[in-house]
């Protein structure tokens, strides 16, 4: 999909700034997102995302042809599903669990309890596992403008502004508050481990006690971690 390395990317989050960010948001009609941080204007494109990230800035912005069956057979690996049932991450084979992660943690993040899915995130592992191209940019700036109740892409939002500070010649503060993301911000081995897998003789595995499936092979993933060092939060 071309989205590797916004994937195994880390970047300093600066909690104030993000906050204000936030605070300061417009609301929108279109997908441009307007605030500013420090007195700065601070405007937030499909564009500009995929610029700073280096992804593609084109596929589909909605999922409305998308049936909800269809996305539940392509997650499950299954021809026949029940449309109607309730889908948990247990129910869902090692590349679909995966993948989800990646859309719950990263690519459309919330907060609670990540084990039961939404539609639309469903829909968004179906696309990626059947290849279909995703506009992640434009997607992107309609969760932000979505107005959460948490503050999403802390690590996005403290990149975005400090490019855009410094492509306008903005002193950045010097004594700003800045955090390094935790594990549940990254992509990595500890993050999948806390969602039962492991990687284990070349294979990403569910750990035991709830059985071992082999990740099927287009779904190898990194995660930005290093393979040495599986304590590692860092990408």
């Amino acid at each position: 999909m071309g989205w590797l390395e916004y994937i195994c990317s880390s970047h300093m989050i600066y909690p104030r700034l993000v906050k204000m960010f936030y605070a300061n948001l417009e609301t929108s009609t279109t997908c441009i997102a307007k605030s500013y941080v420090l007195g700065t204007p601070i405007t937030i494109t499909p564009d500009l995302i995929a610029e700073i990230l280096e992804i593609p800035n084109e596929g589909i912005t909605n999922f409305h042809d998308i049936g909800r069956t269809e996305a539940l057979g392509i997650c499950l690996e299954q021809p026949n599903v029940n449309p109607i049932m309730n889908v948990t991450s247990s129910h869902l084979p090692i590349a679909s669990r995966i993948i989800l992660l990646l859309v719950t943690n990263t690519f459309l993040p919330k907060e609670g309890s990540h084990t039961l899915p939404f539609e639309r995130d469903l829909k968004f592992v179906s696309c990626v596992k059947n290849g279909t191209p995703i506009n992640l940019p434009y997607f992107i700036v309609n969760h932000i403008l979505s107005r959460p109740n948490h503050t999403p892409y802390p690590m996005l939002i403290s990149r975005i502004i400090s490019f855009v500070l410094a492509s306008l010649n903005v002193d950045f503060p010097d004594d700003e508050q800045n955090v390094k993301p935790s594990h549940k911000q990254l992509v990595n081995k500890m993050g999948l481990r806390h969602c039962g897998i492991v990687f284990e003789d070349g294979d990403w595995v569910k750990m035991h006690g709830r059985g071992r499936e082999p990740v099927r092979e287009q779904a190898h993933v990194g995660g930005g971690d290093d393979d040495d060092d599986e304590e590692e939060d860092d990408p």
